[in-house]
């Protein structure tokens, strides 16, 4: 090939590939606020191992089981314990809000975090440049420093669906 024709390839890929960022909504800020909440009542599991064990993935599929019979509900996650690496242990509550007509009918531990006040940061980009959990948490723990707010230190994520996520943190 000659220069011409790798010049052009160049240029043409560097034009193209923030575009394509922008179309899966890289450039998205974080939209962090506060709102008034009643205690948050979750309905689901914990799962405690590795990433790759395959109790992880059934854990995940039964509350999914859930969600396709409740259709109005969403996929929550609280990790109590972050692995650092793929062969590290986690400990991760997987769940769904609380209803009634799912509690009378599923076994499902109930977790209750109290709280009147969160602050809820929404996500939306595809998954692909969707920021990392590290990033979120910093930006959330700064907008709560700047209005001298306490957090509890849990992170709830609330996955709307595949582009949009959001974190709940309830206050202290």
């Amino acid at each position: 090939m000659n220069k011409t024709v790798v010049t052009v390839i160049v240029i043409l890929i560097l034009v193209l590939l923030p575009v394509i960022y922008w179309q899966l909504g890289g450039f998205n800020p974080i939209s962090i606020s506060v709102e008034e909440r009643a205690d948050m009542k979750l309905l689901g599991l914990t799962y405690r191992g590795t990433p790759q064990d395959p109790g992880m993935l059934g854990t995940f599929q039964k509350i999914e089981e859930i969600i396709n019979k409740y259709p109005q509900s969403r996929l929550h996650t609280l990790y109590n314990v972050e692995p650092a690496g793929k062969l590290d242990t986690l400990e991760v509550f997987v769940g769904v809000e609380f209803q009634e007509e799912i509690y009378g009918q599923e076994e499902l531990d109930l977790r209750e975090i109290e709280c009147s006040q969160v602050i809820v940061a929404e996500i939306e980009a595809h998954r692909l440049v969707m920021p990392s959990p590290e990033k979120v948490k910093s930006q959330i723990e700064s907008f709560a420093a700047s209005r001298s707010l306490s957090t509890q230190g849990i992170y709830v994520d609330k996955i709307i669906d595949d582009r949009r996520v959001e974190v709940i943190v309830p206050l202290r």
